[in-house]
């Protein structure tokens, strides 16, 4: 099957390199590679954010290449620009898809699902026949829900999108539900939630010593992947750590190319940290490398998170897989990946003293700690592969289109063939 992929503000090329980058950008490298190793062949086109980035298409892995599309300022753009050169993009994509028509048109995010339809309207070519598949990593709806800000646009443009792709991918049962009560048919939307590389992100390995203090055997040690904005919910954590004064708390950022030493928002986490007293247990770093992410993991006892709104749960993901227990916010995609009192703890609104009181639950009762991580890199490797993630994309694939709409059981027992294939 040959693939288009429709990623207009995400560039996988830094992710396949190993290098920090956004959720968006790590989906869609992991997703392709993966797809490309089932026999498709890909081709992610995204917005030129740089000037540096090639022209062409650039080879990324064997089945996988890369191709970017002028539209707007090579430079990255705030979410407040995105949607306005979303028209431009699409005009550019119908160009490339006239020279090479896609089996499938599946579209990452809600700006490249409107360049995607823009796309077909304006090719040249009939692209009618090419069944559109949409997926969508947050849903304003949702967002609204947990209190962030309400984009009405953004909102309308997802009802639409929703309704005319042939199909839909969420990351969660919430946006499921969102979009059922937005009146998309629950039939319509598969749940496909982001994955995690379980032969990086494992109980195998070394630790880093470096982030923490000397003396490891006197502080268990809390660790947490996180925006360092208020959404991000770091500042409840240090609030946490007032509570929690037998703990050091490791914050590492994920504000790309934002080193910590120039970062407002690490300059407020640091002096609330010292303000509250517990500067000398809470310690900030930027983005890790991917290589060096698994060791940071494995070197603490409890991985926490007290955000807004996680869509993505990845690295709530990647901490299971790394043996850790979970202490998280139940918001977004974390419910799915997380079973409470399972695999980790879930809390209901993350704050400082729900956050103290769920982490020294698990800290204080050592059996317990121990079975919520054994259960947790269970369910990372079970449910949460990128090869999983792969096949039940591909199968959304095969229902967007118009011939196998109607699935008999053949194609039924095909799917359950298929999965068990990827768990066994």
């Amino acid at each position: 099957m040959k693939i288009a992929m429709v990623a207009e503000h995400a560039n996988p090329l830094p992710a396949h390199r190993g290098e920090p980058t956004c959720p968006a950008s790590l989906h869609v490298c992991a997703l392709s590679r993966q797809l490309a190793k089932r026999g498709h062949r890909v081709t992610v086109y995204a917005r030129r954010s740089s000037p540096e980035q090639p022209d062409g298409r650039t080879r990324m892995a064997r089945g996988v290449s890369v191709a970017y599309l002028d539209a707007g300022p090579a430079r990255p753009l705030s979410e407040d620009e995105q949607a306005e050169h979303t028209g431009a993009f699409g005009t550019a994509l119908a160009a490339v898809l006239d020279e090479d028509t896609p089996d499938v048109l599946h579209a990452v995010g809600w700006t490249s699902g409107l360049a995607a339809l823009h796309a077909q309207a304006h090719s040249e070519k009939d692209q009618s026949g090419t069944p559109l598949v949409q997926t969508f990593h947050s849903l304003n709806a949702s967002e609204q829900r947990s209190g962030l800000t309400h984009r009405p646009d953004r909102a309308r443009m997802e009802t639409i999108l929703a309704s005319r792709a042939d199909h839909v991918l969420v990351n969660s049962t919430d946006q499921q539900g969102e979009l059922a009560r937005l009146g998309v048919p629950r039939h319509h939307v598969s749940v496909v939630p982001f994955g995690v590389d379980t032969d990086h992100f494992s109980v195998e390995g070394s630790a880093s010593a470096e982030p923490w203090q000397a003396r490891r055997e006197e502080r268990p040690r809390l660790v947490s992947v996180t925006s360092l904005t208020e959404a991000g919910g770091a500042q409840r954590l240090v609030e946490a750590m007032t509570r929690l004064p037998e703990a050091e708390l490791l914050l590492v950022s994920t504000a790309e190319d934002q080193d910590v030493a120039i970062d407002e928002n690490a300059r407020r986490i640091e002096l609330l940290a010292k303000e509250a007293g517990v500067d000398d247990r809470v310690h900030l770093t930027g983005p890790a490398e991917r290589k060096e992410l698994p060791r940071l993991l494995r070197s603490a006892d409890v991985y926490v998170s007290a955000t807004a709104y996680d869509p993505y749960g990845g690295a709530v993901l990647e901490a299971m897989a790394c043996g850790l227990p979970v202490v998280a916010t139940a918001t977004g995609a974390v419910p799915g990946a997380v079973l409470h009192r399972t695999s980790g703890v879930l809390m209901r609104f993350g704050r400082p003293d729900e956050v103290a009181r769920s982490v020294r639950a698990v800290l204080n009762t050592p059996t317990m700690s121990t079975a919520y991580g054994i259960a947790a890199v269970d369910r990372a490797r079970s449910r949460f592969t990128w090869q999983r993630i792969a096949v039940e994309t591909e199968l959304a694939y095969r229902r967007s289109r118009p011939q196998q709409a109607e699935r008999d059981d053949t194609e039924e027992e095909e799917t359950d063939l298929l999965l068990s294939g990827v768990v066994n």
